[in-house]
């Protein structure tokens, strides 16, 4: 077998508007909202954030409902993309705030309240003047 040296990443962030599938924790529970991104799967998240079945993994489902959410707002507000930087740590530009909702999701687990449609029109009020 020949070596062939792993290349360098390229200096600087890459940035992508495609969503990242990174719901291991989620993906178990069988949900169908997963791979939609319509306004109406936004009900659902947080219909499951209301009255999710005791013993959730707060920390995991946290980890997957931020991503989804992010994902989310990549899909539908133009300005906002995924950056992986050089230092291989992924997070949601939009204009010039960075998207983070992994602590707070985690809190709306644990109490159960709603908090996907609040975080999008929060995104939205983000978005740039004349990208609307």
């Amino acid at each position: 077998m020949e070596y062939v040296p792993v290349v360098d990443r390229p200096p600087g962030p890459r940035i992508s508007r495609e969503p990242l599938d990174q719901y291991p924790y989620l993906r178990g529970l069988s949900l169908d909202w997963l791979d939609r991104y319509d306004e109406s799967a936004l009900d659902e998240v947080d219909e499951f954030l209301r009255s999710h079945r005791e013993g959730i993994d707060r920390e995991s489902a946290g980890h997957d409902l931020s991503v989804y959410l992010c994902n989310w707002v990549v899909v539908n507000v133009e300005a906002a993309y995924w950056v992986l930087d050089q230092f291989g740590t992924c997070y949601v530009e939009l204009g010039d705030v960075q998207l983070d909702p992994y602590r707070h999701v985690v809190q709306c687990i644990a109490d159960r309240r709603p908090v996907a449609r609040r975080f999008v029109l929060q995104a939205w009020k983000l978005e740039p003047p004349g990208l609307v």
